[in-house]
């Protein structure tokens, strides 16, 4: 038996899975249940896992909008949630995120959107400081991306990283309950968190050929939105050629109406901001409009909600403040303000500079 599929075994490992899957869903009745008696359900994953008879449960399938998007959730019981979180934060998370370039700035350790963010305009300072404003962004954006990961490839890929049949049988058994009469082969979902070490790992492939085979230096990734600077507008063209064939080979699509070369003086929007770089080189990070526009009705709608008595005025300001908190780090002073107004005029509530926690 591989030592790293032993971790799996391991009730300690099991036990801190399920204290992190629990975490901010102790309320579901699910939940609690398999908390009562998690010790023996812990020592029966565990048992099932040894024999080789573990097998995960049906999901909880819904839709979810995000952002304007219409999202399929596919949600796992607390018992596979365990599993998971084991499998990910035991082994495949620290075996896999080894091959990652550091501007992948995805869901991991230390990292996020607000990473691949910063990076960005780090690469835009650096760039600037060597060539000024005279040059070109190439953004790339993935269609329906978790739709399209291979089942066949993904394996593939992993198991030259981890070196352990047991592991790999199990990988496999999880990634084709994905499998539906659509999507025979293909998708990893989204909602579970093998899903996003899949997203993040997958298209390693194109991460490598532009920063270690062509040597690009403004590189950065986050899961499905991709940027490269540089000065010359013909060779962004042919990476994005050959982008294209390594993204043919691996299933995934490229969105050819979000996929564009920008000159750089006229400014571009990558991960909901909208990036300008002055004639002096500074770089002006504004939010997007759609994303004021979207917190406003956000507002409205949640106004309603607490009239119904479903949802708290204590629970609406931690999800605003959160918001507020993001977008004041911003060029957005005018628009967080104008909201501000908004949340006033609806809860009674100042979210002034003066107000105790906001500022």
């Amino acid at each position: 038996m591989g030592t790293l599929y032993e971790k799996l075994l391991d009730l300690n490992n099991l036990h801190e899975a399920y204290i992190k899957s629990k975490s901010g869903v102790e309320w579901k009745e699910s939940v609690q249940k398999y908390g009562i008696y998690e010790l023996a359900h812990i020592q029966e994953l565990s048992e099932a896992l040894k024999n080789h008879t573990y097998r995960q449960k049906p999901f909880y399938e819904f839709d979810i909008n995000e952002r304007g998007k219409q999202r399929h959730i596919k949600s796992l019981h607390i018992s596979d949630r365990v599993l998971q979180r084991a499998l990910c934060d035991q082994i495949l998370t620290p075996e896999l995120q080894k091959y990652l370039i550091y501007d992948n700035g995805a869901s991991v350790k230390d990292k996020g959107i607000e990473f691949s963010r910063r990076r960005l305009k780090t690469h835009l300072t650096r760039y600037y400081k060597k060539y000024g404003r005279d040059g070109y962004i190439l953004l790339i954006d993935f269609s329906k991306y978790f739709d399209n990961i291979r089942h066949d490839k993904l394996l593939e890929m992993i198991a030259e990283k981890i070196d352990d049949a047991e592991v790999i049988e199990l990988l496999r058994h999880l990634i084709t309950t994905f499998d539906t009469a659509e999507n025979a082969g293909r998708s990893v979902g989204i909602g579970s968190q093998i899903s996003q070490i899949a997203g993040i790992f997958y298209p390693t492939r194109i991460d490598n050929y532009c920063k270690i085979v062509r040597s690009v230096k403004y590189y950065g990734r986050y899961m499905d939105d991709t940027y490269i600077i540089h000065n010359d507008k013909q060779y962004l063209r042919e990476l994005l050629h050959d982008i294209q064939q390594i993204c043919d080979e691996l299933g995934i699509i490229i969105t050819k109406k979000k996929t564009q070369i920008v000159k750089l003086s006229n400014g571009f929007t990558f991960l909901k901001m909208r990036y300008l770089i002055t004639d002096t080189g500074k770089i002006i990070v504004i939010p997007c409009k759609a994303s004021i526009t979207r917190e406003r009705r956000k507002l409205l709608k949640l106004k309603r909600f607490v009239l119904a008595g479903r949802i708290t005025p204590a629970e609406i300001r931690e999800q605003y403040k959160s918001w507020r908190g993001n977008l004041i780090k911003y060029n957005a002073y005018k628009s967080v303000r104008s909201t501000d107004a908004l949340y006033k005029s609806l809860f009674g509530s100042n979210y002034g500079q003066k107000e105790k926690g906001i500022n």
